[in-house]
């Protein structure tokens, strides 16, 4: 979102803003780079904080593509342009589309200076006439550009697929002065990180080479830690338990060190005796209760 002053401006594609890269301000501009995609619908959308009647304008590739009132009495008011009215009802979106690039010399001479740009203007303003009837808009399908003269744009602005929309009124407003102009600069995002404008794209995991060992998947691993309310209740019994068993267990291993020729129970595994010394080796299988 770019910011200068009551006045706010952003682009959303699919509902989300774009990122704004190299943003820089200059008295009553403000201007920055986003990344386009083509075939991909866009709005513009305006935000604006100001007591006052403020009509804005938006301009695509340095014509114009619509505007919104902000009326007095409203302390804060958001609104979007987001496509040319074909109808009343109707509406084609707008769209960044690829160049349609031309070897034709009779469009070398066109001015293409201002393709690539979505600039939005905000006015201090008064209302001079409402409810006009039903005007098409002065936004066209872009033409062709020769290769020569834009070539490293890669997009400009087009139009999608007509699609019904609400009715909305016309006014007409007289302009005063202008409070803040705002310029959204589109190009491929691969365009802009070959600039330097943007980050360089984030480097997929590295495959491992051949011969070489996947890292070992985490074992599982039992936490035998408690927590603070783990400490008393149904645990308390579960900690006797243990302790009682580990007591048997110690009995056992006595009885084992006294009595050299103790049989073992059906079911369970002989103990290997290897005397060192004169004494038993002790087991190494241990509870752990830390």
């Amino acid at each position: 979102m770019l910011t200068l002053g009551d006045f706010s401006a952003w682009i959303t594609v699919d509902g989300v803003p774009l990122q704004e890269y190299d943003i820089r301000m200059k008295d009553s501009e403000i201007a920055c780079w986003i990344p386009s995609e083509a075939g991909k619908e866009f709005k513009v959308k305006l935000r604006a904080e100001r007591n006052i009647c403020v009509p804005s304008y938006v301009y695509l590739d340095g014509k114009y593509a619509g505007g919104r009132i902000f009326r007095a009495g409203r302390v804060v008011s958001e609104a979007d342009v987001s496509g040319t009215y074909t109808s009343p009802t109707s509406q084609k979106p707008f769209m960044f589309s690829r160049l349609d690039l031309t070897d034709d010399d009779a469009y070398l001479d066109t001015n293409h200076a201002q393709i690539g740009e979505i600039k939005v203007v905000f006015h201090e303003g008064v209302v001079v006439a409402e409810n006009l009837g039903f005007a098409p808009s002065s936004f066209k399908e872009p033409g062709k550009v020769h290769e020569r003269s834009k070539k490293a744009i890669g997009h400009q602005v087009g139009l999608g697929t007509e699609k019904q929309v609400p009715h909305e009124t016309i006014s007409r407003c007289r302009c005063l002065r202008t409070l803040a102009t705002m310029i959204f600069r589109y190009r491929p995002i691969d365009v802009l990180r070959a600039n330097g404008l943007a980050p360089p794209a984030p480097k997929p995991p590295a495959e491992p080479q051949v011969g070489e060992k996947r890292p070992a998947p985490p074992q599982d691993v039992l936490d035998l830690t408690l927590s603070d309310d783990e400490t008393d209740g149904d645990n308390e019994e579960e900690v006797a338990a243990l302790e009682a068993r580990l007591a048997a267990i110690r009995n056992k291993r006595r009885k084992v060190k006294s009595e050299p020729g103790v049989k073992t129970e059906p079911g369970s595994a002989p103990i290997k005796k290897e005397k060192k010394r004169g004494q038993v080796t002790q087991s190494s299988d241990v509870i752990d209760l830390t």
